[in-house]
Order: structure tokens, then sequence, then C-alpha cells
């Protein structure tokens, strides 16, 4: 079977700003891991939670904290990603977008017909972290060779 994760790049961003968000990777894991669907549902609703957690944190600060999508254009393409604003930190963006409630629908249906959805999704926005982060550590290179 082949599997096409850009079916999924909603989840897996979503899964990816949880991650970055919370410096924790434990509900990754858990889809990671799951041995069933019910597990991967649980962990998704606590992902869901914890974003709209995130949003409201967002609208309450005036986008001072928190997350929300911005679109942008690059080489005729729009595109969007998740900026990621918590106190005391860099800010993060993921390329991508948050997964809507029909995403959702399906990813928890696909993988009550095959778990191994869930570990791919897993590995994607691990990947996605590992991007973000990449930059981040590249933008501090370059500012401390800029300092002297």
């Amino acid at each position: 079977m082949s599997l096409d994760l850009r079916k999924y790049r909603g989840i897996a961003t979503s899964l990816a700003v949880v991650g970055i968000a919370s410096k924790s990777y434990s509900l990754i894991d858990r889809v990671a891991n799951a041995l069933s669907s019910d597990s991967v549902s649980r962990a998704i609703y606590e992902n869901c939670r914890i974003l709209e957690n995130l949003l409201r944190r967002n609208l309450d600060t005036e986008g001072e904290e928190g997350i929300h999508e911005e679109r942008y254009k690059k080489d005729g393409k729009e595109l969007t990603q998740v900026k990621i604003i918590l106190k005391d930190e860099p800010p993060s963006s993921i390329n991508g977008y948050l997964a809507d409630d029909e995403q959702v629908k399906n990813f928890l249906e696909d993988t009550s017909r095959d778990i191994r959805i869930a570990r791919g999704v897993a590995s994607y926005a691990m990947s996605m972290i590992a991007a973000t982060l990449s930059k981040r550590v590249a933008s501090r290179k370059e500012e401390k060779e800029g300092e002297v």
C-alpha cells in the first residue's frame, strides 16, 4: 500500500505545532506507537484541545501569544504557515495549515482501517518540527556571525 501523506498535512502540522508549543512530543509519540484507532482518537482529541487553547490565547492577547495561520505568496503560489508565538521564546513557523474538522474526521476513519497511517503522519509531524528547529538554528547562527 502506498501512503500519500499530503492528504494528512493538516494533521501533521497540527501535531507539530503542539509539539513545538509544548516542547513535548508525547502526543506525537502516542500516535506513532498507537496499537489501535482508539489510541489515535484520544491523542488527536488532546491535540485539538491544546490547539484550541493556543488559538484562544492568540485572541485573548490580541496576537502577542499563541498561534495563528498566515497566508503568503512565494513563486506565484499561495502558501500557508502556522506562526507560534510564546512568551520568552523566539517565534517559530511551520509550513502547513491546521487541520479542519473534515480532515480530522477522515484521518480518524482512515486510521481505523489502517493504523500504519498514524505512524506515517507522526513521522511527517516530527520532520516538520526538525525543519522548523533547523531554521531557528540557522537564524541564530546568522545573528551571531553578524555580531562578530
